[in-house]
């Protein structure tokens, strides 16, 4: 797994982000947060050579231009993705798209709440688990 620390959002809705960034920011720890807000910018950064690799991955499912499971599938081409914890992070995540998911890597699927107390219970759940 790639620094525990980093943590990347790959998410269109700006707002998202900022409640994202709160939560990352009330967690207990020194974390880093790099966001994208798109698949494509996000291919871009992972595909520099020197770039630090993630430990945990949010991807919103819903992006333009590329799905959520499709950027997936690119990133994880790339050698600067260093096997960190895929976690899908959208609003509504139907089941049955849960096994075909996990079969491209998901680790775990976190339903948007808007609650930043609970993303941060979320958050911290999943890096005493990895």
């Amino acid at each position: 797994m790639g620094n525990k620390a980093l943590f990347v959002l790959i998410d269109d809705d700006i707002d998202d982000y900022e409640i994202f960034k709160m939560a990352i920011s009330d967690v207990d720890k020194p974390l880093q947060c790099i966001y994208f807000p798109d698949c494509e910018s996000a291919v871009a950064h992972f595909s520099q050579p020197s770039v630090t690799p993630p430990g945990y991955v949010f991807v919103d499912i819903n992006l333009p231009r590329t799905s959520g499971d499709e950027c997936l599938q690119q990133l994880q081409s790339l050698k600067a993705f260093d096997d960190p914890c895929i976690i899908i992070y959208s609003s509504s995540i139907p089941e049955e798209w849960k096994p075909r998911l996990k079969t491209i890597g998901v680790n775990k699927f976190v339903e948007k709440q808007g609650s930043i107390p609970l993303l941060v219970d979320q958050i911290q759940h999943l890096m005493l688990a990895g």
